[in-house]
């Protein structure tokens, strides 16, 4: 089966909300075989609504909307849905007594524009909402499958769980479900993972598709099946086949970003590791400790912004910065092994580099950034040229120091 889902809501067009409905939607959907082939976002404009919602009719097994069913004027979903489907409206005396009751309950002033909320098309009725005033609508016109849903995601998602999916479950029967899982990539570019993978892309099931990411791409691995066993048993045997080509450049799966990888892999080694950050400010520290668990491993670290705190705090020759300047291979060197002598770890991190947007030079340019490992017997050093904001800079100098430190454990 295919589906539409349709968000309803001028705010939606404004950017004054974002619209996480649609994707928990779409991804309960998929884990009952139906395959949403457009989402559509439209204004509080009946015309413009009305002719989404036919098309949408028109081109797809089950429409869904979401947003505008509450009670004021520009709440026109129930009316939009009416009149798509060449139907009218009537007073459902089972969603009015609901509304009354929940009014009364919670000894709130009811309106008579409340009981708008009680219409509904004469093909359709009502889906409960135990948490709000704004009930959902079903209707079949045909084949057609319509599902209206409120947006506040409090009301939206118990409904979703307790009232659609039950309901979409017992129309389509066993008919399959679509499972997915998101590897994660680092320190290969987008097009270079395409060309190692291109010949898995083009299968259509399983499907592999990348993203790319700040720092790193990531690459959903899809596959459609009769049950979740064999759907991830699928999935399972292409992401063997998708590590084998890009190898230990895959770090992790689905929510888990690289400082969880680090951590993981130091704790299983039973090492350790300290930092000494310039430029990013304290955000690699910060990144490592948002993992639990993260004080096995993280003994500390010197956010040494100053030339005079790069050399108090961690043992970087001021003659050192003298002549070769704060951005350079070399004091990025001398600060990895500063944090590793000064906090006694298996491994030492310095990052120094220039952020922007302003502080670069013809010879130093804004995004110019030096990130060094310090390890038992040595220490690596790497040279990048980020573009971008001072956060993107930032982001992606933190991304690449933590994957060399990754690559340098393994």
């Amino acid at each position: 089966m295919r589906a539409e889902i349709v968000s309803v809501g001028t705010e939606l067009l404004l950017g004054q909300i974002v619209d996480t409905n649609a994707a928990y939607l779409a991804k309960a959907l998929s884990e009952v075989g139906i395959s949403v082939y457009r989402r559509v976002t439209v204004g509080d404009n009946m015309e413009r609504l009305v002719t989404v919602l036919q098309e949408a009719l028109e081109n797809n097994d089950v429409v869904f909307t979401i947003g505008g069913l509450g009670p004021t004027m520009d709440d026109i979903t129930r009316d939009g849905l009416a009149t798509a489907i060449g139907d009218t409206l009537q007073y459902s005396e089972e969603a009015g007594d609901k509304l009354k009751a929940f009014f009364a309950k919670r000894n709130y002033p009811m309106t008579e524009s409340n009981l708008r909320q009680a219409m509904v098309p004469t093909q359709g009725e009502s889906i409960p909402n135990p948490n709000g005033t704004a009930p959902g609508l079903q209707f079949e016109v045909g084949d057609k499958i319509g599902i209206a849903l409120p947006g506040p995601p409090n009301e939206f998602i118990p409904m979703v769980n307790d009232s659609v999916i039950p309901f979409l479950r017992r129309k389509t029967g066993n008919i399959g479900t679509i499972r997915s899982v998101m590897l994660r990539v680092a320190g290969v570019g987008e097009s270079s993972v395409e060309e190692r993978i291109k010949d898995l892309m083009m299968d259509a099931n399983p499907t592999v598709a990348p993203y790319a990411k700040v720092g790193e791409v990531h690459l959903r691995v899809s596959a459609f099946a009769e049950t979740a066993e064999l759907a991830e048993a699928m999935i399972s045997e292409r992401a063997a086949q998708v590590r084998e080509r890009l190898g230990n450049a895959v770090y992790g799966t689905n929510d888990n970003p690289i400082e969880y990888a680090v951590v993981q892999a130091l704790k299983e080694r039973g090492q350790t590791v300290a930092t000494a950050e310039s430029c990013t400010g304290g955000l690699v520290a910060q990144r490592l400790t948002d993992i639990e668990g993260s004080s096995e491993v993280f003994m500390g670290g010197v956010v040494a912004y100053s030339n005079a705190a790069k050399t108090d705090l961690v043992f970087v020759p001021a003659q050192l910065i003298e002549r070769v300047g704060a951005v350079s291979p070399e004091v990025a060197k001398a600060l990895a092994e500063g944090a590793q002598k000064r906090f006694g770890t298996t491994y030492g991190i310095g990052v120094t580099g220039v952020a922007g947007p302003g502080g670069g030079t013809p010879g130093k340019p804004v995004g110019l950034v030096y990130v060094a490992v310090a390890y038992p017997g040595g220490v690596e050093v790497q040279e990048s040229h980020f573009i971008g904001s001072r956060s993107i800079v930032r982001t992606r100098s933190a991304q690449t120091v933590l994957n060399l430190l990754r690559l340098r454990i393994l």
